[in-house]
Order: structure tokens, then sequence, then C-alpha cells
């Protein structure tokens, strides 16, 4: 799923002009990147003498959680270890620009990265792909949180269940999903209260890793990127936070992704099951809310993850 982002000639001028005051030359070629969830542009530039830029931003009038999204990011991509696959930070900047449309002025936060020549995963995945993703689950597990990094366990939002199940969420929705759901409720919510313990760990987590924030290099490994909601936990968490988005972009069950990864074969099922459900409860309930602003797309793209972890679990469970 993928929506249309703003383009190099669509920006405002302060931005554009911004840009290519820290390039110290005019830029002359661009390509944008509509893949993902955020509003804001996500643009390769390249300057007149040749240099290659990736930009993204973001801007208060479209969606104030992307300004935070992206400041939170600058920080986190300036402290990653060099062990992590990820492009280097290049710089920050802010700035408040006159409106469109009177809207007055506009707060802008814009970073810079190197690029990275690579491409996202096919659609269907394939083996390779796949392979190549699971295998930078494994280097991560041997690295270290930074100093800073929230719990993973700390995270808002995991509590789906509990909330449908207690009535602090309109539960109506849940008829629109298998009724394995409605009629497991309250044992999800069981389950679900167990999840804080069972990501506990150090071990630092992308915590959003999907196609469209992975790039696969010429000589076929995986780079990251897209840093906004790392955290540290166990190590298993990414890779089981992935499996929905891959199930739903036609790559392999998540029951026989889990059979086949260290990771998950080491990690107690138990605690598997409960992150599992936890995660479902996320995107299911999410799936019911009014869409965020500027992101009309992204309760779709929940419900169809929520839909694929629903099937997953009541496998699981039996």
């Amino acid at each position: 799923m993928t929506r249309r982002r703003p383009t190099w000639p669509e920006l405002p001028d302060g931005v554009r002009r911004l840009v290519e005051a820290r390039l110290g030359r005019p830029v002359v070629a661009w390509a944008s990147h509509d893949s993902g969830y955020s509003p804001g542009p996500a643009l390769t530039l390249t300057a007149a003498d040749g240099e290659r830029l990736f930009v993204k931003a973001a801007d208060g009038a479209v969606n104030p959680d992307a300004l935070r999204f992206h400041r939170r990011e600058a920080v986190i991509a300036g402290s990653l270890p060099a062990a992590v696959p990820t492009p280097r930070l290049r710089w920050v900047e802010e700035a408040v620009l006159p409106g469109e449309d009177g809207q007055g002025d506009v707060p802008w936060v814009v970073l810079a990265f190197d690029v990275v020549d690579g491409r996202h995963p096919r659609v269907p995945w394939v083996r390779a792909d796949v392979d190549a993703v699971a295998r930078v689950f494994t280097r991560l597990a041997g690295v270290t949180a930074p100093a800073g990094l929230p719990a993973l366990a700390d995270r808002t939002g995991f509590d789906g269940w509990r909330e449908l199940a207690g009535g602090t969420r309109d539960a109506a929705g849940l008829a629109t999903y298998d009724p394995w759901v409605t009629a497991n409720l309250e044992r999800l919510a069981v389950l679900e209260a167990g999840w804080p313990a069972a990501v506990a760990g150090e071990t630092l987590l992308h915590h959003d890793v999907r196609g469209d924030n992975v790039l696969l290099t010429r000589d076929g490994e995986a780079v990251l990127v897209d840093w906004p909601h790392a955290a540290r936990g166990a190590a298993f968490c990414d890779l089981l936070g992935w499996l929905p988005a891959l199930r739903l972009e036609g790559g392999p069950a998540p029951e026989d992704v889990l059979a086949d990864h260290p990771l998950a074969r080491a990690a107690d099922p138990d605690a598997v099951t409960a992150f599992g459900v936890a995660l479902a409860g996320y995107f299911v309930a999410s799936s019911l809310e009014p869409p965020p602003p500027g992101i009309p797309h992204l309760r779709a793209f929940q419900r169809a993850q929520g839909q694929v972890c629903v099937a997953w679990l009541a496998g699981r469970l039996r």
C-alpha cells in the first residue's frame, strides 16, 4: 500500500532554499519515493556537482505527529552504533515558513541521509529477500540499545484486547472480524497482559520493520531505514513484528518463519505468544479508530495486518 508524496517542485520555496543552502549548490534532479505511511516528502536529490542526498521532511500543518517522529528519528539516527545497517544521518534543519492558503506560519523539520543504492523487497516476497531481512534480525540481536532508548515494554497502545473486553473501546467493530475474535476476546485480554514481561531485554529494536522500511543492496544485504520508533527489548521482537506485513505482501506464514529462525527458536514460546497477542490487539483496535490526519489509508493497512495476526493466533492457540 502506497501513497503519493509531495515532489521536489511541489515543496514550498523556503524548504527548497533551505536544502540547497545546506548542499551549497542547486538541485538538478530528483526522485520521489512514494512507499510508506508518513505524509511528507521523501526524495533522492542530485546536486549540480553530482552529489546525491536522501531528504525527508515533515510539516506541522499536515500532521503534527510527523514533526515529533522526525525529531525523534534525528536523535536516534545520530546515536546508532556503527554495526547497525542503516544510512548515515548527514544533517537536520528546522524552520518556520509561511503557510499556504492563509495557514499562517508552519514549522518544518528536514532530515538528510546518505543515499543507499538499493531496492525495496519484491512483492510478493521471494525467498532471497525474506532471508536477507531475517539475517538482519540475527545481526541486530548482538547490538545493545544505545543509552536513552525507551523500553519496548513501556510503550503504550498494546492494550487493545483489554480495552475492547473492558468496554473502554467500542467493540462493535469486532463483528467485522473473524468470529473467533469475539469468541476468544476474554482469553486474548488475559494473554495480552503478559506482554511487558515477555519483551524485556536490552537489544536494539527498530520496532517498525516492513518492506517499505527495508532496502536491499546489490550484494543482497538488508539495510533498515526510518527509526523513530526504536526501542530496547527482547531480541525476537523485531522478527515477530515484521511477520504480519510480510504475510500480507505474499510472504510465508508467521509460524513457518518462527520455526525457521534461531531467535524465535531460542525464545520462550509463551513470550512469543504474549507479544503476538499484543500486536494483534494493537492492529485490531487501531483499525477501528478514525484515520489520523494526512494518512487516510493507515487504518486499512492496520486492519489487514490484524487479520493476519488473528488467523495466526487462531492456529497457535488451538
